[in-house]
C-alpha cells in the first residue's frame, strides 16, 4: 500500500518532473561526449561557418551597452568544442570563459586552444570550465547561449539562470531553432537524415523554441531587445545569411 501511495505522490508530482529533467539532461550530455571527436575537423562545418553571423551579432551587441572602451567579460554557455568561444577571444577586448558540462568536449576545446593561442587577440583571454550554467556565481558583461537552449530540460529555467549571470547593465544573446513545420522539414528532416550536415538524432522537434518564449522572459526581467533576425544557410553554397524569415534558424539579443 505505500509503495503504491509513493508511486502516486511520484508521478503527479514535481519529483516526477526533476527526475525526467535530470535523466533528458545526462542523456544530452552523453550524446554530445560521443561526438566530440568530430570538432575542428571539418572547415566547412555549418556550426563553425555560423561564426560569419555569429560575431556581427555580438560585437552589435558590445556597442549597445555603455563603456564601449572596456574589456568585456562573455559567458558562453554550451561552448561544446570551443567554435564559438575561440572566435570571441579573436576579436579585441574580450575575457572569454566557455562552460559546457561535458568533459569530453572541454577537452577538445581546451586542446585546441592552446594549439592555436597565437591567434587570440593580445587584449583578450580565454579559457574553459566543465560545469552548467548553475555552477557559475560570478555575472558578466554579456552572456551567450548559441545553439544550446534547444538541448535543455527546462527552457524557461534555462533563460533565468543564464539572465542571472549578466551584469545590471549588460547583454545577452540567444541563436536557436524555432518550433515549426518548416524548421521540422530543413532542421532534422534534410539536415540530419538526407544531407547528414548534422548526425542523426542531435535535435528534438519539442525542444525547438519559439522566439516569443525567449523574448517574452528577457523582457519579464527588465531586457529590452535589441535584435531579432533570421538565420539562413545554404547548403550548396555553404554561407549564412541574415534573413527576416525567422521560421528555422534566427538569434536574439538584448540589453538591459
Amino acid at each position: 500500500m505505500l509503495r503504491k501511495c509513493l508511486c502516486r505522490v511520484y508521478f503527479s508530482s514535481p519529483l516526477r518532473h526533476l527526475a525526467t529533467e535530470s535523466s533528458d539532461f545526462h542523456k544530452e550530455v552523453s550524446k554530445f561526449n560521443t561526438l566530440s571527436g568530430e570538432w575542428w575537423k571539418n572547415p566547412k562545418d555549418p556550426l563553425l561557418l555560423m561564426n560569419s553571423l555569429r560575431i556581427p551579432l555580438l560585437k552589435e551587441l558590445e556597442s549597445a551597452l555603455p563603456d564601449s572602451e572596456v574589456q568585456r567579460t562573455v559567458l558562453d554557455v554550451g561552448c561544446g568544442g570551443g567554435y564559438l568561444s575561440e572566435e570571441i577571444a579573436k576579436q579585441a577586448k574580450f575575457a572569454v570563459t566557455g562552460i559546457d558540462p561535458s568533459p569530453e568536449m572541454i577537452r577538445i576545446a581546451e586542446r585546441h586552444a592552446e594549439r592555436h593561442r597565437d591567434g587570440l587577440a593580445p587584449d583578450s583571454s580565454l579559457s574553459y570550465r566543465t560545469c552548467t550554467i548553475s555552477d557559475v556565481e560570478d555575472t558578466h558583461d554579456i552572456v551567450v547561449a548559441s545553439e544550446v537552449i534547444e538541448h535543455v530540460p527546462n527552457v524557461e529555467d534555462f533563460i533565468v539562470e543564464c539572465v542571472g549571470r549578466v551584469k545590471p547593465d549588460g547583454g545577452i544573446m540567444f541563436t536557436t531553432i524555432n518550433r515549426t513545420l518548416m524548421s521540422w522539414t530543413l532542421a532534422i528532416m534534410m539536415a540530419e537524415n538526407v544531407m547528414g550536415l548534422v548526425p542523426p538524432g542531435t535535435h528534438q522537434y519539442a525542444k525547438f523554441v519559439r522566439p516569443v518564449e525567449i523574448s517574452g522572459v528577457l523582457r519579464e526581467h527588465g531586457f529590452h531587445i535589441l535584435s531579432e533576425t533570421g538565420l539562413s544557410y545554404n547548403p550548396l553554397s555553404r554561407k549564412w545569411d541574415y534573413t527576416s524569415d525567422m521560421s528555422v534558424n534566427y538569434a536574439i539579443t538584448a540589453f538591459r
